[in-house]
């Protein structure tokens, strides 16, 4: 017999309808309008609001937390865009079982799609225990990736890696994070920053921390300001491949039994392997583990008077897919498609300083099968994958007041009819041109460690392995001692299907 869930409306108390819910989309209903025509530009996601906490006229001065949770649980078409009523279906089941002893878990809340991903944002407060929040994300994912399955998408529930849900997400394949409000008194706005990327590593987003929060030349407050930014900030960098951490603690890494064994030792409990650096005093050793997909700037924090840890102000979903076990051990070859949440405006990065690191069209792992290194579309929110399959990036930034808990606008930072027009289709040039180049060779593929989907391969290669010989080189003329070609071992030729 199931457990009873932990969420939902409290006995003795009706169900939670739509009406509970102030919609941004009627925001504007009986005012005027002030423009005649409107050209949209983006998608802008509609933002669910509990009514009786955000209009209250004292909203409690608590500690309140964002918390974004992402994952692929179907897509049309392959792996190109998430359906409409996959993201309707998950939206109408965490409405309706918004509730944890009798109070809202999200006072407010949207739900948008980056690529085939489907991600749920909202505002909760401290009282909210995080790990029903958790259920709640899970079962509303399982319910999307049962629609999915319905409607004939490909890969339904693909992110739900774990074989049932243990009280936690993290490590159980979608990506998810939570970021801490500040609690003050005066000034109750909070702008967030809100980054989700699709068909790409969480590597991706060392671009923005490695940018706005450490060179002056992204963001010129570093010099400037006069807030806590001009102190620098506090990098924690995580080294998320426990994979390599096995081989390196002894593992033989084609011995599969030892090195799941070593994997499950060093995964035990979500531990962590971190390193805490200093920016910008510790520039080089920064930029030199964020060269990497290994290492990810997963959590960046502000420093008070003396340099310590102040505030926390930027978190991503910085896990490894193929380090959770499942059913069938540590297979899962996924990128991950991370997520991130950042403070942006005061002691922070601009939300365009932020972004600004796109404009140089990076290249990132990941896109067609997982298996490219390709540059990264900035791509306006609830946008689709387009050639080969990625990789792209959206960020919008949200007008949060922490007082009442409520998203009170959104602006898209990647929006059509802007300079990132320019920028998309200068990365779309450039990604053309790197793959027709380059094909399956590499650099255009990645390390043969990291493609994903490869146990074809896998197969071709132990193949071909079998086949290989040591023998002397090929010379000719004095005393060397040449081979024709027949001598040597020549495969005789055969059809395809023969070979293979």
């Amino acid at each position: 017999m199931a457990s009873a869930k932990r969420y939902g409306p409290a006995e003795g108390k009706g169900r939670i309808t739509i009406e509970d819910y102030h919609q941004s989309k009627d925001a504007l209903n009986g005012l005027p309008q002030t423009t005649a025509e409107r050209v949209p530009v983006t998608s802008t996601p509609n933002v669910f609001s509990y009514r009786a906490y955000v209009f209250a006229k004292d909203p409690a001065l608590v500690r309140r937390f964002i918390k974004a949770t992402k994952a692929d649980v179907g897509g049309v078409g392959g792996h190109v865009v998430a359906a409409d009523e996959v993201k309707s279906a998950i939206t109408q089941f965490v409405l309706e079982n918004n509730s944890f002893r009798g109070e809202p878990i999200f006072t407010s809340l949207i739900v948008t799609h980056t690529g085939d991903d489907v991600a749920v944002t909202g505002i909760m407060a401290e009282t909210v225990d995080m790990t029903v929040v958790d259920e709640l994300m899970w079962d509303a994912l399982q319910l999307g990736a049962d629609k999915a399955k319905e409607l004939g998408l490909y890969g339904p529930g693909q992110d739900l890696v774990a074989d049932a849900f243990t009280g936690n997400l993290r490590g159980a394949g979608p990506a998810t994070v939570t970021l801490p409000f500040p609690v003050r008194k005066d000034n109750p706005s909070q702008t967030v920053l809100l980054s989700f990327a699709d068909k790409t590593e969480p590597m991706a987003f060392n671009y923005y921390a490695t940018g706005a929060y450490l060179l002056p030349r992204f963001n010129t407050g570093l010099v400037i300001a006069s807030s806590r930014m001009k102190r620098g900030y506090i990098f924690e960098i995580v080294d998320l491949d426990t994979k390599a951490q096995a081989v390196e603690a002894g593992a033989h890494p084609r011995d599969q039994k030892a090195l799941d064994g070593k994997m499950e030792e060093l995964a035990k409990g979500l531990q962590e392997k971190v390193i805490s650096l200093r920016a910008p005093e510790d520039l080089y050793d920064i930029e030199g583990l964020c060269r990497s997909s290994r290492f990810v700037v997963a959590r960046i924090w502000s420093r008070n008077e003396t340099g310590e840890r102040d505030g926390l102000g930027y978190v991503c979903s910085a896990e490894r897919l193929h380090n959770i076990k499942t059913k069938k051990g540590f297979t899962y070859g996924g990128k991950d498609d991370p997520v991130l949440l950042a403070f942006a405006q005061g002691d922070w990065p601009a939300p365009g300083e932020i972004t600004s690191p796109w404009a140089a069209c990076p290249m990132v792992a990941g896109d067609c099968r997982g298996s490219h290194y390709l540059h990264i579309l900035p791509m306006p929110i609830n946008s689709q994958t387009s050639y080969w399959s990625g990789p792209i990036i959206s960020a919008i930034t949200l007008s949060c007041n922490i007082h009442s808990g409520r998203i009170g606008a959104i602006s898209d930072q990647f929006a059509l009819g802007t300079p990132w027009d320019y920028v998309r289709a200068k990365a779309s040039e450039l990604a053309v041109q790197f793959r027709a180049a380059h094909g399956i060779r590499q650099p255009a593929t990645l390390p043969e460690d990291e493609l994903e989907y490869q146990e074809g391969w896998k197969e071709r290669r132990a193949r071909l392995e079998r086949e290989f010989r040591i023998q002397p080189p090929l010379t000719f003329g004095g005393n060397g001692n040449g081979h024709a070609p027949a001598e040597r071992g020549l495969r005789p030729a055969g059809r395809v299907d023969e070979i293979d």
